[in-house]
């Protein structure tokens, strides 16, 4: 599939920052879903649902906030023990 960028596509915010309208051409659309069956075939559509987004959120702001723990091969035991704390 050849690239897509978000000049194709225009989204419409209403004042709460919510999208409320997209405008895309129908060549985009065709193109957007063939990306999303392809998708769909491998078992990735899990990573655009609402609910992983948030996880992914989640995720990330831990990251940031430093609550992690890097583990290397031999350190696995003590990463499961920083888990049960």
């Amino acid at each position: 599939m050849s690239e897509l960028s978000m000049n194709d596509v225009k989204i419409f915010f209403d004042k709460d920052g919510k999208a409320r309208e997209v405008l895309m051409s129908y060549e985009i659309f065709l193109r957007l879903e063939v990306f999303l069956k392809e998708l769909a075939r491998n078992k990735q559509t899990y990573f655009i649902s609402g609910e992983w987004q948030g996880r992914i959120r989640e995720a990330e702001a831990d990251i940031q906030a430093g609550r992690m723990y890097r583990v290397d091969a031999p350190e696995v035991q003590k990463a499961l023990d920083w888990l049960d704390e």
